[in-house]
């Protein structure tokens, strides 16, 4: 009898423990209810994700775009009449670190070609007051640079 009864004891316990531990229909369905959410955040935040990628690469072909149009625009420019080699050596280097500065890919790359084209329009003054290059050749070149400031800034 004593087996019995334990045996009954534990059967009805099993059944007492399984009955709690099962969820019911409405646990269930907030449960499903919960993933699903999960699952629509996880595909809304994928969806942002790939926006923002597309965004971006939008973003930067139309900078490359705008690049290769001033570069396109500064090509352009005439090459001033320069009287002697100093003077087209001022102005190839002019040129080439105009192109630099259009190019540049960082913040600190474009101040670096800012300041060197600064040094050359210093340059370019110390060379007319030394009288290696003509009034004519300064001028010419002060033109070029403006005319370069303005073709890359016509595109933008």
């Amino acid at each position: 009898m004593k087996k019995g009864k334990l045996y009954l004891m534990s059967l009805a316990m099993g059944a007492i423990f399984f009955a709690c531990n099962n969820q019911t229909p409405q646990e269930k369905a907030t449960d499903q209810m919960e993933k699903a959410e999960n699952k629509a955040l996880a595909s809304s935040e994928d969806a942002m994700a790939t926006s923002e990628s597309a965004a971006a690469k939008n973003t930067e072909a139309v900078i490359y775009s705008n690049i290769a149009a001033a570069n396109e625009a500064i090509s352009k420019i005439p090459a001033p009449q320069l009287s002697n080699a100093e003077a087209k050596s001022l102005y190839t280097r002019l040129g080439k670190t105009v192109v630099d500065r259009i190019n540049a890919k960082t913040a600190l790359e474009a101040m670096d070609k800012e300041d060197a084209i600064q040094r050359i329009k210093n340059d370019n003054a110390r060379k007319l007051q030394a009288g290696e290059i003509t009034q004519s050749d300064y001028d010419n070149i002060l033109k070029y640079l403006a005319d370069c400031f303005a073709a890359s800034k016509s595109i933008n």
